[in-house]
């Protein structure tokens, strides 16, 4: 399913709908490139959930915490394992996998930017991703064009103000989890 988000403020209400409908446990997969709108999704999700401290993304720690929302939101940045060297990466990695595992099956929503690099954490001695595990949403943002791309973002500032044309490529993993999208993308397109 894709969705046509025209601008910031489109994302934001995007993650804000998610927020409001998600009831019970979510993974929520995010991927694209560097100022594509993942953590401005993750603020709108937020609000949604009712999280009250500011949302900021976790690209140094790698995991924040929110708890003050109608579900505990996890945010996980996995963008430094691009950057590490194999063996970093996988210690980062195996690190990353005990803490989701402390949390993972209880009543919360878990969002992971840069889901795609799971891929470069060894599991069983396999490149495989963590989420084939789990039932979980995926969104996929992509520019419109690429030259709807600013400086800025070529600098490496995710958050850029500017308003660019953006889709979202969504899919579900389960029936639950595309229950939870076709509620979501039927409130984003009424008018």
């Amino acid at each position: 399913m894709n969705l046509k988000l025209d601008g910031r403020q489109k994302t934001i209400l995007l993650g804000e709908l998610f927020g409001k409908s998600i009831n019970d446990s979510c993974v929520i997969a995010l991927e694209g490139p560097l100022g594509a709108g993942k953590t401005t999704f993750v603020k709108g999700l937020a609000q949604g959930l009712g999280v009250k401290e500011v949302v900021q993304s976790p690209t140094f720690t790698m995991l924040n915490e929110y708890h003050s929302g109608r579900l505990p939101l996890y945010h996980l940045d996995l963008y430094r394992l691009s950057e590490s060297s194999e063996s970093e990466a996988q210690a980062l990695g195996d690190q990353l996998l005990l803490e989701l595992d402390e949390f993972i099956n209880g009543k919360m929503v878990c969002v992971i930017e840069w889901s795609e690099l799971f891929k470069l954490i060894k599991i069983d001695g396999e490149h495989i991703s963590y989420l084939d595990e789990l039932d979980h949403l995926t969104i996929r943002f992509a520019y419109e064009r690429s030259d709807d791309i600013s400086r800025d973002v070529r600098n490496g500032e995710e958050d850029s103000e500017e308003d660019f044309g953006r889709t979202a490529f969504l899919a579900g993993s389960s029936e639950v989890s595309k229950a939870v999208l076709d509620t979501v993308v039927g409130m984003y397109s009424k008018p």
